[in-house]
């Protein structure tokens, strides 16, 4: 049968800009392809989505939403599926439409193996539209920090859309919850579906009380404020209530034993539904670990072997500069993404983690374009005091709210040392970088930490350089062949 005129139109659309934004170099064609798509037929993900053979993946979530797809998508792929997703990370419903389209005939008609299934990272505020688009058979939630205020408001407003958005599953979906995250563990209450927690119960890492910076502080069911025996980092532990008695749920994937290795990654022996197993992270920091627990039970919840789920944990990397590291000029260089004051403050506790040598240098980056949120407020919870305690060698300030960070910057502490300035001011965020680079000693290590757009300017340049590929072309081929 052939597809409505609107159909076969927005698919060659889409498909052409695909081609002419990458043959003309402006991008990896991830979004805009989907949004003129979309344009020409709004029921396009949908229509399209209901035609893959083993149903959607979706995972969502304030961090760590890219790795932890990346993950379960491999694991899907070593179990023997053929997997379709939106590896670049762009994760609007342009993104799953541009996704989508690689896999789209010029008839309109998805082409895709019987054993494919989709696995798609979603924006937390796309959720809503994500679910009544593609149906999904599981959803896996990571988090919920405060991240982009003026595009996402406060946290209770977000999960509300979360909420009311899970009524629209259907009663066959399973959801995925981080037991330690209050809000999210909460969403698994009076809901149709299938509900799974992971979370960590080994807690050497853990500390008492909550950091300052904590967002989830407060009874989801009475408003009370909760109880906290530990915490791993935020809002992240083990908490209660005193007055209804709502507490942590049991997680079924649970972290029971965790041996952390600075930027090495983790050894973790979790118990899961198919017994206890022991995962390899690869991938450093204590967030990690949770995106691993995360995508490990959303694996189990499809039923991939836990022998393929622990190959595709080992098998992890970071993706696109989130924890990328390269070589420069004989300097090591770290990207580590930063975009709200839980994930700064976690890539602050990793990169300063251990005594910082002479010879490491910081370029820290704050953009408040669209992508990044325009209310950059948010740094004053970060807690730039841990540089005071390293010294490093210099402090390289960039972006187009810079001057509010070095502001930041002097209220912690952070101006000289010993008489010496480290900080130093370059708003242009490349010139910045390569003003880094020269001045990190060779052998030493420049630890980059830029909010998104910021990343993207400095990335973008050296992958037209030669020195880095291009972020479409990055990571395991996304899906199945065309």
């Amino acid at each position: 049968m052939l597809e409505s005129p609107a159909r076969i139109a927005a698919v060659n659309v889409g498909k052409q800009t695909r081609w002419l934004t990458r043959a003309l170099r402006r991008g990896g064609g991830t979004s805009l392809p989907g949004l003129l798509a979309e344009r020409i037929d709004p029921s396009l993900v949908a229509s399209l989505s209901a035609d893959i053979p083993h149903g959607s993946v979706l995972v969502t979530g304030t961090n760590g939403k890219t790795t932890t797809t990346r993950i379960l998508a491999d694991a899907a792929r070593r179990f023997g599926w053929r997997v379709l997703s939106n590896r670049e990370g762009s994760n609007l419903s342009r993104g799953v439409a541009t996704a989508l389209l690689q896999h789209v005939d010029r008839l309109g008609r998805l082409r895709v193996p019987p054993e494919t299934i989709g696995v798609f990272e979603i924006d937390e505020g796309a959720l809503p539209m994500a679910i009544t688009s593609l149906r999904p058979r599981l959803v896996v939630f990571t988090n919920l920090f405060r991240d982009q205020l003026d595009r996402y408001f406060e946290l209770d407003f977000v999960a509300h859309l979360w909420r009311e958005a899970l009524k629209e599953l259907p009663s066959y979906a399973t959801i995925v919850l981080n037991a330690d995250d209050p809000q999210i563990a909460f969403l698994g209450e009076g809901i149709d579906a299938g509900v799974t927690y992971y979370g960590l119960d080994d807690v050497r890492h853990a500390q008492d009380g909550l950091e300052h910076a904590a967002d989830s502080r407060r009874c989801p069911r009475c408003d009370v404020d909760l109880m906290y025996e530990r915490t791993f980092y935020a809002h992240l532990g083990h908490y209660a209530c005193g007055r209804c008695g709502w507490r942590r749920p049991t997680a079924g994937v649970s972290g029971t034993r965790l041996e952390l290795s600075s930027f090495e990654g983790a050894e973790l022996e979790a118990t899961t539904p198919c017994g206890n197993r022991l995962f390899h992270v690869p991938i450093a920091g204590l967030y990690n670990v949770y995106n691993a627990l995360a995508a490990a039970a959303g694996a189990f919840a499809l039923g991939i072997d836990p022998a393929v789920v622990e190959q595709a944990v080992a098998a992890a990397r970071a993706a696109f500069g989130r924890l990328e590291r390269f070589e420069l000029r004989g300097r090591q260089v770290w990207f580590v993404l930063v975009k709200n004051p839980t994930g700064f403050n976690q890539a602050l506790r990793l990169v300063l983690g251990d005594e910082v040598r002479e010879s490491d240098t910081l370029l820290l980056a704050l953009n408040d374009n669209g992508p990044d949120g325009q209310d950059v407020s948010w740094i004053w919870d970060v807690d730039f005091e841990r540089i005071t305690e390293r010294r490093p060698r210099r402090v390289t300030i960039s972006g187009t709210r810079a001057r509010d960070l070095v502001l930041r910057l002097k209220y912690a502490g952070i101006d000289g040392v010993d008489g010496e300035p480290i900080l130093h001011l370059d708003e242009d965020v490349v010139r910045a970088f390569w003003s880094a680079v020269e001045q990190t000693p060779p052998g030493g290590t420049l630890y980059v930490l830029p909010t998104y757009t910021a990343m993207w300017a400095v990335r973008e340049r050296l992958a037209h350089e030669g020195y880095l590929p291009l972020f479409w072309q990055d990571g395991q081929p996304s899906a199945v062949p065309a």
